[in-house]
C-alpha cells in the first residue's frame, strides 16, 4: 500500500482519480464480458485483502462542503471547462460510481460528451434511463454556476425519445430556461449525432448561501 502524505492534497486527488479509473474499468470488464469463476474468485480474494489495507482511522472532510459567498463562485469563460469536485457522485472522476464528465461552457448553456459503457446498460445495448437522469440532474447543476446561486433539485422530467446508445459519443446539453423568484426553469437534451435521444425540464429552488458556523 502507498500512504500518500496527508498535507499534499494534488498527489491524493490524482491517487483518488487513478483508483477510481481502475475500479469503473473493472465495472464495465465484469459487466462486459464472459469470465471464469475461479478467476473471478481469485480477484474478489484479492480485491478484499487490497481494500482492508486501506486505512479507516481518518474521517475524510470533503473540500467545498459550505458555500460562503456566491461572489467565491468561479463563472468559466465562454469554451471552457466548469469547475467541477472529484466527489460528484455522477460526473467526479474520483468517484468509481460516477461517469467522468468534461463539461463544458458554450454560451449560456453545460455541455457534456460522454461513451457509457456496459456497467450502464439496461435494455441490451442500451443505457439505463436512471443513468441518462442522473447526467441530466448533475449537469443542470453546472448551471447554477453561471446564476451564481445555491439551489436544489424540486422536480426533473425525463421524457425519452430514443434508446440511448451504449459505445458511441453522445452529448448532453442544457440551460436555463427561465428565472422567478427563488425558481430556475431548466431544460436538456441529449442528441447521438443529430438525433434527438433525450429531453429533460427541470425545477430547481434557491436557497441562501451557507455560512460558517450555519
Amino acid at each position: 500500500m502507498v500512504n500518500l502524505p496527508r498535507d499534499n492534497q494534488e498527489a491524493e486527488d490524482q491517487g483518488r482519480v487513478a483508483v477510481a479509473d481502475q475500479l469503473r474499468r473493472g465495472l464495465h470488464g465484469l459487466v462486459g464480458f464472459e469470465h471464469d469463476a475461479e478467476d473471478l474468485a481469485v480477484l474478489a480474494a484479492g480485491l478484499s485483502e487490497l481494500f482492508d489495507g486501506l486505512s479507516t482511522e481518518t474521517p475524510r472532510t470533503k473540500a467545498g462542503g459550505k458555500w460562503e459567498s456566491p461572489d467565491l463562485i468561479v463563472v468559466p469563460d465562454d469554451g471552457e471547462e466548469f469547475p467541477n469536485s472529484i466527489d460528484r457522485p455522477v460526473s467526479g472522476p474520483g468517484n468509481p460510481w460516477s461517469v467522468p464528465l468534461q463539461v463544458m461552457r458554450r454560451g449560456d448553456r453545460a455541455e457534456a460528451t460522454v461513451v457509457l459503457g456496459a456497467g450502464y446498460e439496461g435494455a441490451p445495448a442500451r443505457s439505463h434511463g436512471g443513468v441518462v437522469s442522473a447526467i441530466f440532474d448533475d449537469l443542470c447543476g453546472f448551471l447554477l454556476i453561471l446564476e451564481r446561486s445555491l439551489a436544489y433539485t424540486a422536480s426533473l422530467t425525463i421524457s425519452y425519445h430514443a434508446g440511448t446508445p451504449l459505445d458511441t459519443p453522445i452529448t448532453f446539453g442544457a440551460w436555463v430556461s427561465e428565472r422567478d423568484g427563488r425558481k430556475l426553469r431548466m431544460k436538456g437534451e441529449c442528441r447521438s449525432g443529430e438525433e434527438l435521444l433525450t429531453t429533460c425540464e427541470a425545477l430547481f429552488i434557491t436557497v441562501p448561501p451557507i455560512v460558517s458556523g450555519d
